[in-house]
């Protein structure tokens, strides 16, 4: 081998040597910083919780009529219905107040050997009102009128979207209340977020059930408390000190 190739190859060697070694000192340097890393970093949870008085009420009534001829269980249906929509508009509620929510006809059989049949017509309507005040006396018109199902009332509230806001702002601040009073019991300093996540939010309107009263039961008055409307927030927070 002359002496320009050998002195080629040595050198050649020696670069493969130091490249080597720059490659294994990147390698623990990468090690050594995700160690880092994981090592200094505090993961904690926020909640929160908002909660505000309803401006609103739904309230889902209905009336069922049974007979062995559809068209006669339909149109006594019908003829209760318009009684009881009547009957809230002269309360005062309007047409956008008063809105059907479902409509069924089904039958079954009845009878020893099953070769009656009868027909069960199911009228159902919503009514919103802002007068939470006056729900009771909106569900004892809608009785005498003639419904005879009351599915229940639910309150609830037009700004849910900034209760929703105002429950993850809460949600995060208590995260890095807490956050911090872990840093300070370790002897160590907040530098900066690492990642936050909304985990999952919970929006609860408040919903009462009613009992269905009998027509003949005029002198009790049906009596509805509103309940607050609740929402519920929660983060996660990943912290580097």
């Amino acid at each position: 081998m002359g002496k320009a190739r050998k002195g080629l190859w040595v050198i050649g060697c020696a670069l493969l040597l130091i490249a080597g070694v720059m490659i294994a000192a990147n390698l623990d340097f990468d090690a050594a910083a995700q160690t880092t890393d994981s090592s200094g970093v505090i993961r904690v949870s926020g909640d929160a919780v908002v909660t505000t008085a309803p401006d609103t009420a739904y309230i889902t009534l209905g009336v069922e009529t049974r007979d062995n001829l559809a068209e006669k269980a339909s149109q006594q249906n019908a003829e209760y219905m318009s009684k009881i929509i009547a009957a809230l508009k002269q309360f005062g509620l309007s047409d956008k107040e008063i809105t059907t929510s479902g409509y069924y006809i089904y039958s079954y059989q009845e009878g020893e050997q099953r070769t009656s049949t009868v027909y069960v017509v199911r009228n159902q309507v919503n009514v919103r009102t802002n007068r939470l005040e006056e729900v009771g006396t909106i569900i004892d018109l809608a009785i005498k009128a003639g419904a005879n199902q009351v599915q229940g009332v639910t309150f609830d509230t037009e700004n849910k979207a900034d209760l929703q806001l105002t429950a993850l702002e809460n949600a995060t601040r208590q995260a890095r209340d807490k956050a911090e009073a872990i840093a300070k019991a370790a002897g160590v300093t907040i530098k900066e977020i690492v990642s936050i996540t909304e985990q999952g939010e919970t929006y609860a309107p408040y919903t009462e059930a009613v009992v269905f009263r009998a027509a003949s039961l005029d002198s009790a008055k049906t009596v509805i408390n509103p309940g607050d409307v609740e929402v519920r927030a929660r983060v996660i927070v990943e912290y580097r000190f």
